[in-house]
């Protein structure tokens, strides 16, 4: 049975709604995306391999559900960014082509969460190569392995980066939900030149174990989705407390994130937003979104964003990249040991690297050890201006539970603080290019966010989908 018109812009509610009245299946929802990735993704490259056991789990969710189970994520298909570990014949490449024999043999922890909650596993999403730390000059959504990504709403435009093929396969219906990872505006820059739902929740609420690294102390993953309510319902299969990972240890409790979807819950809620330098018609717009937001009852108050001139993360994270990423080898079976060995794999192989590998190189010359001023001074210097100085200082003053920017705005102070940020898509421009909002909050404030951003998203619009039919 042809189901292209009930399986178009699919949600999480929708797909359990048709497993419960026979409509369809999860094997059905499965070959539905399979389907379009072998018909679309040569055009987009947002799919670097596909599950090959991705039916067989579909089938298995079907039985599940024909028994009476009703887990939250049950049949529902998730396209994993390729730098997340999975257990089976998938393999785990950074999109790397030193990387590209990688078969981890373990789930990433976040993986196990989704699988004990029903999702399957549809394969692995294309990225900027290493998470867009190999080179200072790579276009967002490059890499050896899979290509250059495209944004569906146009092959001229940015994808952004480095979640690229996460992003652009939830925007083109090629899943239904997408996993990513920031670094600092990994998640949230896709997700509004896509035109989705992405979150990047505070670090520690998502386990880093089994993602290969860039920064302990900004790594993230996160939901990508339509949806704002399909991305929470990610969240909150993926979160929680993993020993391997000290920073999830002692999360701030709460009601469930799921019970925060109520725009009610929002009314009287104070929100910050900020004069931008926008062109006329993203001002336009970011008027717009700011008056949806009033409409919603929310009190809107202008504020001005802290100074960042002495934040500088470069020498942090080349630093934290070479201790992590040696540390990662370690624990697999790659022919690897070092950064420095993975240089000299790209120097003998010039035609994977056409990009060059500036940003190894530099990182290479550091220590690794984490103990050096140029390290510790800076990372501290980033926790007080960003965090203590910065975004805190700006929502206590103002008695803020967030703020509204226009597109991906202030992206790496959030990143710097460990903050969280949810972006909403609203409207494209002339151009064809998306424009969205981000909400950013304090450490831990994501109900907060949840719910500001569920009032403006069911008061505002919600742009159209890209033609790929």
């Amino acid at each position: 049975m042809d189901h292209q018109h009930e399986l178009f812009e699919l949600t999480v509610t929708k797909a359990h709604h048709g497993y419960k009245d026979g409509t369809f299946t999860a094997k059905d929802v499965t070959s539905y995306y399979l389907r379009r990735i072998a018909k679309f993704n040569e055009r987009l490259n947002a799919v670097i391999q596909v599950n090959p056991d991705a039916l067989f789990e579909a089938e298995a969710a079907d039985r599940a559900f024909r028994r009476g189970d009703r887990k939250p994520l049950l049949g529902i298909p998730v396209l994993l960014k390729d730098n997340v570990e999975t257990n089976g014949l998938m393999r785990t490449t950074a999109g790397s082509a030193a990387m590209r024999h990688h078969f981890a043999g373990r789930d990433a922890e976040l993986v196990k969460r989704l699988r004990a909650d029903g999702a399957v596993i549809l394969g692995k999403a294309n990225l900027s190569e290493w998470a867009n730390f190999l080179a200072d000059n790579m276009p967002n959504g490059w890499s050896a392995v899979g290509g250059q990504t495209k944004n569906p709403y146009g092959d001229g435009l940015d994808v952004g980066g480095s979640s690229s093929g996460s992003a652009s396969a939830v925007a083109a219906n090629l899943t239904l939900l997408a996993v990513g990872s920031e670094t600092s505006g990994s998640i949230v820059h896709p997700s509004v030149h896509n035109a989705i739902v992405g979150i990047k929740p505070t670090v520690g609420l998502i386990s880093r174990t089994g993602i290969i690294p860039i920064s302990r102390s900004q790594d993230t993953a996160g939901p990508m989705a339509r949806t704002l309510h399909d991305a929470v319902l990610a969240l909150q299969t993926m979160c929680g407390e993993d020993e391997l990972d000290p920073a999830t240890k002692d999360v701030p409790v709460g009601p469930p994130y799921v019970t925060c979807l109520d725009e009610r819950q929002a009314v009287g809620m104070r929100v910050g937003y900020v004069k931008a330098d926008l062109s006329a018609e993203e001002g336009l717009y970011y008027k717009e979104a700011v008056e949806v937001l009033r409409r919603a009852n929310i009190e809107l108050v202008e504020v001005e964003l802290p100074k960042t001139d002495r934040l500088d993360q470069v020498d942090v994270l080349f630093e934290e990249f070479k201790l992590g990423i040696e540390a990662y080898l370690a624990s697999t079976d790659v022919p690897y040991e070092t950064l420095a060995d993975l240089i000299e794999w790209n120097r003998a192989h010039p035609e994977y690297i056409p990009h060059g590998q500036k940003v190894f190189e530099l990182s290479e010359e550091r220590s690794g050890r984490l103990i050096g001023s140029s390290y510790l001074d800076r990372r501290l210097d980033d926790i007080q201006v960003a965090k203590t100085e910065g975004l805190d200082a700006l929502l206590k003053d103002h008695r803020l539970h967030a703020l509204v920017l226009p597109h991906d705005m202030n992206y790496d102070m959030a990143a710097r603080a460990g903050h969280p940020t949810i972006t909403i898509p609203y409207k494209v421009k002339a151009s064809g290019a998306p424009f969205g909002l981000s909400f950013t909050g304090t450490s831990f404030s994501e109900r907060d966010l949840i719910r500001i951003a569920y009032a403006f998203e069911q008061s505002g619009s919600r742009p159209t989908p890209p033609d790929y039919s």
